[in-house]
């Protein structure tokens, strides 16, 4: 697949990598997370091209069929249908998606003859693992891999990975259609290939791998489009997000609609890295809806998102939480309060809320309320003021304000 001299003894291992060499790296990184990430209309000819060299490089016979669907979910139940899995594709996963792209998808989706075998895309050179153990090239690339991941599974692959598992057959499904449930699933999310490219594309910058036809495809499909899969006389090729929303972590997040939206209406909602349904987010939901969520993190993320629009004590009141002693004027913060909450049936653990009003007032003259998180075991609003700031509760008591 590649020319890798010094892992199959052909020659001499290649120099320790310069600081020209390792300067590379970041950019190289940059690079393909902007890729993984990219929000803009997928370059169907650079895909489709790319897609020919993965073929022919591997020795294979490029697809008769070359389909373009418009989101993750569209490609996943694609797969399937060329699978012959069409009986078993279940509502939940047609309900993500609106009514003409589901019909399109069906349209567009040759269901016989049925293909049950995926093309194993394998990018690394048989030779790779002696490079990787090489400890002066090993570290960077390791490195590479392990930033470039983190970004991409951060920024949008954990939460569509999770969307498109969370609505595939079950084996209650399999057992209506038999006959459909015992062929594999191909519609599940392909592993993203982003780590491994971005790897080889920086020993390719630095002059000690060559990319062959097959490598070169793929780093081409990679760059112009989204998740695909690839099949023996089938190719299912997917578009990439026309939004995208992170917050200042990279993780997926919007606080008014959703945070990754495709072209053909697929989207998800997100609250700082946490997937949730779209009436938190986009609706003023009831409290007793909020704290009723059955996922721990969703719950929180919901709650959160009330308490940014109505007030953490509110918010804690209507969920009728239990008070933790008494409200207590703030000396930090004359002529306000601070008041404990019991929030274990939030976060399912023995904690307290401690709500604040900050010191600060804001540019429309009021002032912003917040919560923090303190250990169950602090049963005094004053001791958790002062335990959040690492003070004593006597030490807090002479504070004169905080800001």
């Amino acid at each position: 697949m590649a020319d890798l001299r010094d892992a199959h003894g052909h020659g001499p291992p290649p120099p320790a990598p310069t600081a020209e060499q390792q300067a590379l790296l970041p950019s190289v990184r940059d690079e393909w997370v902007g890729h993984a990430l990219a929000a803009r209309p997928a370059d169907r000819a650079a895909a489709e091209e790319g897609v020919q060299d993965v073929y022919l490089g591997a020795g294979r016979t490029p697809p008769e069929n070359v389909i373009w669907l418009g989101s993750p979910m569209a490609g996943s139940i694609g797969a399937d249908i060329r699978a012959g899995r069409l009986p078993v594709i279940t509502r939940r996963a047609w309900r993500t998606l609106p009514e003409r792209t589901a019909e399109d998808i069906v349209e567009r989706v040759p269901p016989d003859p049925p293909e049950t075998d995926l093309i194993m895309l394998d990018p690394l050179p048989a030779g790779l693992a002696g490079l990787e153990r090489d400890p002066r090239w090993g570290a960077l690339l390791t490195r590479l891999g392990r930033e470039v991941a983190a970004a991409v599974e951060t920024g949008l692959d954990k939460a569509v990975g999770a969307a498109v598992d969370q609505v595939a057959a079950n084996w209650q499904d399999a057992w209506r259609h038999p006959e459909a449930g015992a062929l594999p699933r191909l519609g599940a999310l392909p592993p993203r290939l982003a780590p491994r490219l971005a790897q080889l594309d920086f020993l390719a910058r630095c002059g000690v791998w060559e990319p062959d036809r097959h490598s070169r495809g793929l780093l081409q499909v990679a760059r112009a489009a989204g998740e695909w899969w690839p099949m023996r006389d089938s190719v299912i090729l997917t578009e990439r997000p026309a939004e995208l929303h992170r917050d200042a972590e990279g993780r997926l997040h919007h606080p008014g609609g959703p945070a990754v939206r495709y072209p053909d209406g697929w989207c998800l909602w997100a609250w700082h890295g946490v997937t949730v349904p779209r009436e938190i987010i986009e609706e003023d939901v009831p409290i007793d809806r909020a704290v009723s969520l059955r996922n721990s993190e969703q719950r929180r993320c919901a709650v959160e998102i009330l308490a940014g629009r109505a007030g953490w004590r509110q918010v804690a009141r209507r969920a009728g939480w239990p008070r933790v002693g008494r409200e207590t004027p703030d000396p930090g913060n004359p002529g306000q309060v601070l008041s404990l909450w019991c929030v274990e049936e939030l976060y399912e653990d023995h904690l307290h809320l401690l709500v604040m009003v900050n010191g600060t007032v804001e540019r429309d003259g009021t002032r912003r309320e917040f919560g923090e998180l303190v250990p169950g075991w602090i049963r005094d609003p004053l001791e958790a003021a002062a335990w959040q700031i690492g003070l004593t509760a006597a030490q807090y008591r002479e504070t004169v304000r905080r800001t």
